[in-house]
């Protein structure tokens, strides 16, 4: 018995004419009706009485028996190998999204998030926000799917797959009682003798190191406190206890004691979304192929 057979057997029972139902199905009426005797020898029952003078085909008490049970039974086999192909196919199910617990979420990205929901709605999104290292860490094990980070976090990374979303504007931040807070026209090198306070490398050991390059193309080596996290940065500008360089994107940036100045040395960072090449979620690939939306 197979899927072919069924459908000839229920086609037929519905419209009680093989050529009609042979038609249908765009197969021979030969086919049509070798699939139908191949089922009346596997189940050991007569499911049609045929009368050639008069072409008339009528389903028998036992095939109409047969008839109302796999009709039930076929449309519940269409439901459920739906359902198997959408999961396998990623259109449905769980994807789990890694955000950095210290930027506002970009109006870009819920967007993409809208869009995304629009064209696969049976696919559940549930989200992470966590310090840098905690979410790279969950990637690495596939307790997230996907993780939104800076590209010079993930860029060494040869087990990541990462892809390009857009560019995000860099600003050193410093608390608004600083005697430099509302000048203008300033450089990284106009800072040489203040504190910075730094990502310390266990969190971003990439974040960390550019600063001190950044510095030094500036000409000069800066004085640096680590701070754990990004939220512990911004705890120690908001206390005065030195300048750092974030995104603008950073929630800093919508801290009333934190004053953000553009430096024309500073560079934007970029940002991506990643993922584990070992993640066989297929909803990956679908969340993926949306991306371009918000370049």
């Amino acid at each position: 018995m197979n899927s072919m057979q069924i459908n000839c057997f229920l086609t037929a029972g519905r419209c009680l004419n093989f050529t009609q139902g042979a038609s249908e199905l765009y197969i021979s009426q030969p086919a049509f009706s070798h699939n139908i005797s191949a089922l009346e020898e596997e189940w050991g029952i007569d499911l049609f009485t045929r009368n050639n003078k008069r072409k008339d085909t009528n389903l028998t008490p036992a095939g109409k028996i047969m008839y109302e049970g796999m009709k039930g039974l076929w449309e519940q086999y269409e439901i459920i190998l739906q359902k198997a192909r959408y999961v396998h196919e990623g259109k449905t199910g769980t994807l789990r999204i890694g955000l950095s617990g210290s930027n506002r979420i970009d109006e870009r990205i819920l967007t993409l998030f809208d869009r995304f929901q629009e064209t696969f709605p049976k696919i559940e999104l549930s989200f992470l926000k966590g310090s840098n290292s905690d979410l790279i860490r969950s990637l690495f094990n596939n307790t997230i799917d996907i993780l939104f980070a800076l590209k010079i976090d993930v860029e060494d990374k040869n087990w990541l797959i990462y892809k390009e979303l857009f560019s995000m504007e860099t600003a050193l931040y410093l608390n608004e009682n600083h005697p430099m807070a509302k000048k203008e026209n300033l450089s990284l090198s106009d800072f040489r003798n203040e504190t910075f306070i730094n990502i310390s490398s266990k969190e971003s050991p990439a974040i960390n190191a550019l600063l001190i390059m950044e510095c030094e193309k500036a000409g000069f080596t800066p004085k640096v406190i680590d701070a754990p996290d990004l939220n512990s940065q911004i705890l120690y500008m908001e206390a005065g206890k030195g300048v750092a360089i974030c995104s603008t994107n950073n929630i800093a940036a919508y801290k009333s004691r934190l004053i953000p100045l553009r430096l024309r040395d500073l560079k934007p960072l970029e940002m991506v979304i990643a993922w584990n090449r070992m993640n066989d979620n297929p909803s990956i690939g679908l969340f993926d192929s949306t991306y371009e939306l918000i370049k």
